[in-house]
């Protein structure tokens, strides 16, 4: 259910960092503003209990019983400006995550679009930028360029999502292929995936366009594991780019998720 990165930060299969020696749960891309979960499949089924996101957030604050949480990126689209249910709602959320003492800190890319009358919980804070310990917090789409930090800290970003395309066995026993959600070390930065799978901006990361020192870790239903990326061939061309609905596609619904799969 969990890898160790570092000797204090672990990969959780639920779509999580734990940072051990700060005792500090971090989340990406929370967005239950999406759906609130948006509780059925594009087949209609109930989502697998690894990624139904209320099941995953209860067991993770179960296990590891934070003393602090911080989520990189708005909880609900354009969360400052909300009013009335949205914004009783987004409160809601919130109060699970801090429930009676938990500080819980929001890490935006966008803070105009974050602070507001919305929020009202004295024990939640909204920042631009962060620092725990040796790690740096932020929510950009950029991974590759990142001010320079000393040597043994490290940046945790969660504005990109990381897919990787792996090749498998079709059911007949031919070459196919796959894409699936993971995390990406870069050597010096943690790319995490987002706690909703269906959220938008996935970005499938090409072998030979990443680092030499890059590491990938895949999730497979309840498991992360690592991939060998000096082993992972190119995929095919239509592979390589996760296209987005159009609002005609979408049946006029601008917040569909696409690929359901990941």
């Amino acid at each position: 259910m969990h890898l160790e990165m570092f000797d204090d930060c672990q990969m959780d299969s639920r779509r999580a960092l734990w940072l051990s020696r700060a005792r500090t749960l971090v989340l990406s891309d929370f967005f239950f503003g999406l759906g609130a979960g948006r509780r059925r499949t594009l087949e209609g089924l109930p989502l697998a209990a690894h990624l139904d996101p209320w099941e995953r957030l209860v067991s993770l604050l179960s296990d590891y019983q934070p003393e602090q949480i911080v989520v990189l990126g708005n909880i609900k689209p354009n969360q400052g400006n909300l009013v009335g249910e949205e914004a009783s709602e987004l409160n809601a959320y919130i109060s699970k995550l801090t429930g009676k003492s938990r500080p819980v800190i929001q890490v935006v890319g966008q803070s105009d679009r974050s602070e507001g009358p919305a929020v009202t919980n004295p024990l939640f804070k909204v920042v631009e930028h962060l620092q725990i310990e040796s790690y740096h917090f932020m929510h950009r789409r950029r991974i590759f360029v990142y001010p320079r930090l000393d040597n043994r800290e490290i940046w945790i970003n969660g504005g990109v999502h990381p897919v990787f395309a792996l090749p498998v066995r079709s059911p007949s026993g031919g070459e196919d292929w796959m894409r699936v959600s993971g995390f990406l070390y870069t050597g010096y930065a943690v790319v995490m995936p987002p706690f909703m799978p269906y959220a938008q901006g996935h970005e499938v990361f090409l072998p030979d366009r990443l680092p030499k020192q890059a590491k990938g870790y895949k999730l497979l239903a309840d498991r992360v594991s690592p991939i060998d990326l000096s082993q992972l061939p190119l995929p095919p061309e239509h592979l390589r780019h996760i296209a987005r609905f159009t609002k005609k596609d979408r049946g006029g619904d601008s917040r569909t998720p696409i690929e359901p799969s990941l």
